[in-house]
């Protein structure tokens, strides 16, 4: 009768979940009372995700997003220099495009004269074609008077090969032809056509830690001494829900730079970036 009463009060409180019929021929008496009751907890317990599908997924990335940077410098003493940089990213994902664009700013002053300035600009527009590869085409504007460069204006178009596409890393390759008109402070100026290759990695941590790599090696199609490297690093650490660090260090070679400046030009900067 013990058994008959526990099999009574169980289906009384289980009635909303359905419970598998037994076979005509098994005896409730052989049952155990545990038996009973691990089945009931069993049935009892909430639903949990399928067999082979993970608990908890990373949710979609956003649409639109962006950073804002600042950094300062100011010195003094037998002579005040000052240096402001600042800058700014926007990235927008609609479906299978993507359109990236960055500025950045930097101007170094001793006392009170500016002594110079660099802005530079970039566009860059990709459409993924299966799971490995896209098709880009990009732009950038240069105003770089530390290193002889009055105002330069270059665009590239062709293939990116996505070799490592899973979270939290990005590894691409591009390749394509561009063109570039420079216009130089010193000297004449150069408007060539160029081979364009390029390697990009990240590795985002969250949205607001990541470590970065974009290097960048362009030469002339019909003189391939004149070729440049541009290789930039970059490593956020967040500080709270709004505001991150960023370290960067940023590197531009010119195997034919401007008469009267040197072949390599450097950029070091550590700046508050707030991401939205």
């Amino acid at each position: 009768m013990e058994s008959f009463w526990i099999v009574l009060w169980l289906m009384q409180s289980l009635a909303a979940t359905p419970v598998p019929t037994l076979p005509a021929d098994v005896d409730l008496s052989l049952l155990s009372r545990a038996a009973i009751v691990a089945r009931a907890r069993l049935l009892a317990a909430p639903p949990g995700p399928p067999r082979g599908t993970p608990g908890t997924t990373r949710p979609p990335p956003p649409l639109v997003r962006g950073t804002a940077e600042l950094s300062y410098v100011s010195t003094g003493g037998t002579s005040s220099t000052q240096t402001i940089g600042s800058g700014g990213e926007l990235l927008l994902a609609p479906g299978p495009w993507r359109l990236e664009s960055r500025t950045t700013y930097l101007r170094t002053s001793t006392n009170r004269e500016v002594r110079a300035r660099r802005l530079t600009g970039q566009v860059r527009a990709a459409r993924t074609i299966g799971d490995r590869a896209e098709l880009f085409a990009r732009a950038n504007y240069l105003r770089n008077t530390f290193a002889g460069i009055d105002n330069s204006v270059d665009g590239a178009a062709g293939v990116t090969a996505i070799l490592i596409q899973s979270l939290p890393q990005r590894l691409s390759l591009d390749s394509g032809f561009g063109y570039i008109g420079e216009d130089r402070t010193r000297g004449p100026g150069r408007y060539i056509s160029t081979l364009d290759l390029g390697l990009r990695h990240q590795w985002e941590f969250s949205r607001r830690n990541r470590v970065t790599n974009d290097a960048q090696v362009k030469t002339d199609v019909d003189r391939t001494s004149d070729w440049r490297v541009t290789h930039v690093a970059a490593l956020q650490a967040e500080l709270n829900a709004l505001l991150s660090l960023k370290l960067s260090h940023e590197v531009n070679y010119r195997n034919e730079p401007v008469p009267g400046f040197s072949r390599s030009d450097t950029v070091a900067s550590a700046a508050i970036v707030a991401t939205f």
